[in-house]
């Protein structure tokens, strides 16, 4: 019995070990060199011929070393392995029992995923570049649009577009604008007592490459400040009941809601090209949700009458969370979602 709930964990551990699961036992290293030189890599030569040079290490708690030389120079490198991130992966999936897998096995490193060899005429020797390989330039504009508004379920399902215009190569500013194209998703009301409407604006200031988590030149890192606005306008309703010494009836009631939300982030994102032109957006940010709701037309008090929908549990919102009690919130805000977009 003992030797089967041995074997069963042991088991349990090896299928649930991200990084010996995931990671494949060499990994890839684009190696951009100058123009006629040549690369060597485990006594292999290969011949660069301006662009990047794909080499594949075995994973190892040893250094990734390799060699760039021309006619007349040759500079030896040698970069520091990493530790994957799919080997973290392990605490939110595994409660972190994959760690001991994983711990054995050399699988959980990695190497920097991009190197930019430059040429330095004046020592005439090799060094590494840490530029970005495809950087920005003052007066570079694109055009994009976030696809997860359009499916937004928290919120207004919105149609975006937006624009980001270089001021130097390492500053930009963005703007964005949305507009309502779909009925209000948990819309029950069967009147309207007025118009449903909505739209949004983002502005947002993004300061590139001031540092580099991922060590790959063909990303642009940057930090953001973003202020986004909500503005929507829609009828809603409610049951409740009224009890008082002397009566007491159930009630059903439309209502108009003013909703007025402000975001203030403080945002990290990643920008990756798509070809030679078009590029993705990946971003994560955390600040403050100022929410507000006004009823100008409502009956209904929460201080004297009862709520039916108070029972009732909702798994993402309440089913009331528009009522006037809720105005003035100041929360926290996380943000986690992805743009797309063009360069003109």
């Amino acid at each position: 019995m003992i030797k089967r709930c041995i074997h069963a964990i042991f088991t349990l551990l090896l299928l649930n070990s991200c990084a010996s699961i995931f990671n494949a036992k060499t990994t890839k290293v684009k190696v951009y060199a100058p123009k006629d030189s040549q690369i060597i890599f485990q006594n292999d030569t290969l011949n660069s011929g301006g662009d990047y040079i794909e080499i594949n290490p075995l994973r190892s708690r040893d250094s990734l070393r390799f060699a760039v030389r021309n006619d007349t120079v040759t500079s030896e490198f040698a970069f520091k392995r990493k530790t994957s991130g799919i080997f973290y992966l392990n605490i939110p999936y595994t409660y972190g029992l994959g760690f001991l897998v994983d711990l054995t096995n050399q699988k959980r490193f990695t190497y920097r995923k991009t190197v930019n060899i430059k040429l330095d005429s004046l020592t005439n020797s090799y060094y590494v570049s840490e530029k970005k390989l495809v950087p920005f330039k003052p007066n570079d504009v694109f055009l994009y649009t976030s696809p997860l508004v359009a499916i937004d379920v928290f919120s207004q399902p919105m149609l975006t577009l937006g624009g980001e215009y270089f001021v130097t190569r390492d500053l930009s500013i963005s703007a964005e604008a949305g507009i309502k194209y779909t009925e209000r998703l948990r819309h029950s009301s069967d009147v309207e007592l007025v118009k449903d409407r909505s739209h949004s604006f983002r502005v947002e200031l993004k300061w590139y490459n001031l540092t580099s988590l991922t060590n790959n030149g063909n990303i642009n890192e940057y930090l953001g400040l973003e202020a986004r606005f909500l503005r929507h306008q829609f009828t809603d309703d409610i049951n409740y009941s009224i009890n008082t010494q002397d009566i007491f009836y159930e009630r059903h009631e439309d209502y108009v809601v003013n909703k007025k939300v402000n975001v203030f982030n403080l945002k990290y994102g990643l920008n990756f090209p798509i070809g030679k032109r078009f590029y993705l957006d990946l971003y994560t940010g955390f600040g403050l949700r100022l929410k507000d709701f006004k009823n100008p037309n409502r009956f209904y008090d929460p201080s004297i009458h009862y709520n039916y929908e108070d029972d009732e549990h909702f798994i993402f919102w309440p089913r009331h969370d528009t009522l006037e009690e809720n105005s003035g919130q100041t929360l926290f805000n996380f943000s986690l979602g992805f743009k797309f977009g063009i360069k003109l």
